[in-house]
């Protein structure tokens, strides 16, 4: 079995009653993020970016156990907001690992455009796409 696809299967399988902001299946957003981001290995993180924070029993050990490799456990884990933290330092986070960063800028690009569709405020996805933009710069 290919890791892209154990990572479509994992992410099938820990988003399977869970919905995105428009309603829809929230394995559709795991799939617009994939279909943006470039590399394979950005692409098995595009699937898993969320299963850690919101799929049931998933850990860092877990994804190991999977057969992930270090570099995309540690993308995937700079992906998952900690408890308590705020979305900036989540997304700091998130750019500072090379991987986990095209990513980021993948699902905030479709959050926002979740946000658009449902009439919710957009201003945490566009500041996120911002400090993106400025690192980058930097």
């Amino acid at each position: 079995m290919s890791m892209l696809y154990r990572a479509a299967k994992i992410a099938e399988d820990a988003h399977r009653s869970q919905t995105d902001k428009t309603g829809q299946p929230y394995i559709e957003h795991c799939r617009r993020v994939v279909d943006t981001v470039e590399t394979l290995d950005q692409k098995i993180v595009a699937y898993l970016h969320d299963v850690l924070e919101k799929g049931e029993g998933w850990t860092r050990t877990r994804l190991k156990s999977a057969g992930f490799g270090p570099s995309i456990v540690a993308a995937v884990d700079a992906l998952t907001k900690r408890p308590g933290e705020n979305e900036i330092a989540l997304v700091r986070r998130a750019a500072s690992n090379p991987l986990a960063r095209p990513v980021k800028r993948a699902d905030l690009a479709d959050n926002l455009w979740q946000a658009r569709r449902a009439g919710i405020p957009l201003a945490k996805f566009e500041e996120g796409l911002r400090i993106l933009d400025e690192d980058r710069a930097a």
